[in-house]
């Protein structure tokens, strides 16, 4: 499984940071522009800086693709709160790109619902190994879209186990999985954890995305990031086992060998999504 207090129900509601700009500005996707850029110089969280990738372009075959891809997401968070009540679910967060999709559009999903952004709590699973740039960025989460923080530090299957023992009405988890990533390509969209793992639902809404899905959807819908993802990281775990993506390297003086941020293209630049995952370091 991917390393990833109820209230009564009310109308969602953002807050807001000074530092971050505003998730939903409308929520009418017929207002969206078919060609969508991204210019994140004046939000923390996905600032692109001077890169001349910046804005993004959108063409309106992609942005129809893409509003396909929320309508079916928006059908899997109905059957699932047709499965279970809104106090027994949660969701995994890790501050990675593909959480971060699923955070905004579960946010979105309870909002047009009248759903309390607080009754389906935040599960992060806290690392001494982590990036400065992942904390900071899942607490900006946790402003902006005014959710409940549930944190633990162990591995996810001990967290998972105390989290059923100090939580025992949850009984399934909002995932960020993608059938392209390690040990998912089987994985059902509804699927119970294995045998020796807490006993809980995977709720798996984003597995048919490919990566450019994602980012495509960022841009389009204007949603923060981890600014790491700006530096040429593709796919972040943790310190001592990720750097930026090494097919994203691009000239740069005086040293072009050096891993400063400014010799890497951002991550949505990556062309071939099969080397999503280069810049993680093969365990010894």
């Amino acid at each position: 499984m991917n390393n990833c207090c109820i209230q009564t129900p009310q109308q969602a509601t953002i807050t807001k940071s000074s530092n971050i700009v505003d998730m939903f500005p409308n929520t009418n996707n017929s207002n969206i522009s078919k060609t969508t850029t991204c210019n994140g110089s004046n939000r923390r969280s996905s600032s692109c800086g001077n890169n001349s990738s910046c804005p993004v372009t959108i063409t309106a075959e992609t942005h129809q693709h893409i509003e396909r891809r929320l309508q079916t997401a928006n059908e899997f968070f109905k059957q699932t709160l047709q499965l279970y009540r809104v106090d027994q679910l949660i969701f995994c967060f890790n501050g990675g790109k593909d959480c971060t999709v699923l955070l905004d559009l579960l946010m979105r999903y309870c909002r047009s619902q009248g759903i309390a952004s607080k009754a389906i709590p935040m599960l992060y699973i806290e690392s001494d190994d982590s990036f400065a740039e992942i904390d900071e960025f899942v607490a900006s989460c946790v402003e902006l879209y005014d959710v409940k923080l549930i944190k633990y530090k162990d591995s996810l299957k001990e967290a998972l186990t105390h989290m059923t023992q100090d939580m025992p009405l949850i009984k399934a988890v909002f995932v960020g999985s993608r059938n392209t990533d390690p040990y998912c390509e089987h994985l059902q969209p509804m699927q119970k954890t294995d045998n020796d793992w807490p006993e809980m639902m995977r709720l798996n809404p984003l597995l048919e995305w490919s990566y450019h899905d994602i980012w495509h959807y960022i841009h389009m819908y204007k949603v923060p990031f981890c600014p790491l993802y700006a530096k040429g990281y593709t796919s972040i775990g943790y310190k001592t086992n990720t750097l930026p993506n090494p097919h994203l390297k691009r000239s740069c003086n005086p040293n072009p060998d050096t891993t400063d941020s400014g010799c890497y293209k951002p991550a949505w630049e990556l062309a071939d999504p099969t080397k999503e995952r280069a810049g993680r370091v093969a365990k010894k």
